[in-house]
């Protein structure tokens, strides 16, 4: 049997793990061109930061590859022929395979913005990306960073760490509001300028402008014009798939890969795993997953079931972490989906930036977590929205979920909340 797996992120080496298990000898192939080795992208920055190595952020050791006889291929797949069981390599060559995995990941998603093809814009997204950006920010003076994102607010922090001066162009009234409320995002927003941002909320860039072909300023909506020798696209990411348009591999419109509960495509032995997937959320819309552990367990689903086994995919309760300069940020469950009848219960402490909002339903059931500043175990807050716990009760366990609370006082319930 000859697997062939298109992407060596963390859906397709937890899938190359899965079908190992189950099948000793057969042919693993993984073919990647970003990088040699599987690294954990969620660390990205703070290699840029210079905070870790590159081999910090690879969790296998580097003849793990040799060691578990996977045979690796550093290349681009540019075109999927199922007329024949093959692939098309970018230096020519072709691969042949018996069962395919997918698991391309994503691309920064770009807007064809004049001068967006001038010497020095780009992305921080990718591991190339990582290094274009450390080796620009060497020499930058001032950068514009465009997108008011997880993504966004990262490259911020590295390149104020790199001693550059930024503009933060959000177009939204306040910061995130995908995952903030106002007052959630008016907090980040807030911190972000003590920490020298320039942050510009209801601002739209409409032009990179340049001069003997490299960038010096950019415009914006207004007119207005604010100089830069360095812009960085930072308004999300996008299925890398363009080179399947032709294969008669379905996709959704957003570029997803379709795939059913079993990730199986609509052509015969072709699987997908991972931020190229389509895949249906629990309000039935369907689309890309683009998380880390979600492609964590969608690889390991599609492993097995390229190896022959038949499992579904079901998509846990939602969680995420992130770390906006030193304030700490944990979510689970639904709390920006505007449900029909939801309640919240938020509370801020006195003097600091630690918030906590719950989202509730009439029956007083919990169904999500936003938290700022502390450090709360997403494992507990996902086991009492299972569990369907109420909000009194919630209140009433809250310390049960802290991380930190050897170093900071227990959290209080204050009276008015």
């Amino acid at each position: 049997m000859r697997y062939v797996i298109i992407g060596n992120g963390v859906a397709g080496i937890n899938a190359a793990n899965q079908i190992r298990d189950r099948d000793d000898e057969s042919d693993i192939t993984i073919v990647s061109s970003e990088h040699d080795h599987f690294f954990s992208r969620t660390a990205l920055m703070y290699v840029a930061c210079g905070q870790l190595s590159a081999r910090c952020v690879e969790p296998y050791e580097r003849d793990y590859y040799e060691r578990m006889n996977f045979r690796r291929i550093r290349d681009r797949v540019t075109a999927l022929k199922p007329d024949s069981n093959s692939l098309q390599l970018q230096d020519g060559g072709s691969i042949e395979y018996d069962r395919l995995l997918i698991a391309s990941g994503s691309v920064p998603f770009m807007v064809n913005w004049p001068g967006i093809d001038l010497d020095g814009v780009g992305n921080f997204v990718t591991w190339q990306n990582m290094e274009w950006l450390d080796k620009r920010a060497k020499t930058a003076k001032r950068a514009c960073v465009i997108g008011g994102g997880l993504i966004g607010i990262e490259t911020v922090e590295v390149l104020l760490m790199a001693g550059v001066e930024v503009s933060f162009i959000v177009r939204e009234d306040f910061f995130w509001p995908i995952a903030f409320d106002e007052e959630e995002g008016t907090i980040i927003g807030e911190h972000m300028k003590e920490h020298g941002v320039d942050l510009r909320l209801k601002t739209e860039m409409t032009e990179v402008l340049g001069r003997d072909g490299r960038v010096v300023s950019i415009k914006t909506k207004d007119g207005e014009i604010i100089d830069c020798d360095m812009v960085v696209v930072s308004i999300g990411v996008t299925p890398q798939t363009d080179w399947l348009k032709d294969s008669g591999l379905a996709l959704d419109e957003r570029g997803g890969i379709i795939v059913d509960d079993h990730l199986k495509t609509n052509l015969d032995n072709v699987y997908a795993a991972g931020d190229c997937t389509s895949v249906v959320w629990f309000n039935d819309v369907r689309r890309p997953e683009q998380l880390w552990y979600t492609g964590r367990d969608q690889g390991r689903v599609a492993g097995n079931n390229v190896a022959g086994d038949n499992r579904a995919y079901k998509r846990g309760t939602f969680y995420n972490s992130a770390k906006f300069f030193d304030i700490e940020y944990t979510t689970a469950g639904l709390v920006n989906f505007r449900l029909d009848g939801e309640q919240r219960w938020f509370q801020r402490e006195p003097g600091t930036p630690n918030t906590v909002r719950i989202v509730y339903m009439p029956d007083n059931t919990v169904i999500g977590f936003n938290m700022l500043g502390r450090r709360w175990d997403h494992r507990v807050l996902v086991r009492w929205i299972e569990q369907k716990k109420k909000l009194t009760w919630v209140l009433d366990h809250l310390n049960e979920a802290l991380f930190d609370e050897e170093f900071m006082p227990n959290f209080k319930v204050l009276q008015g909340a």
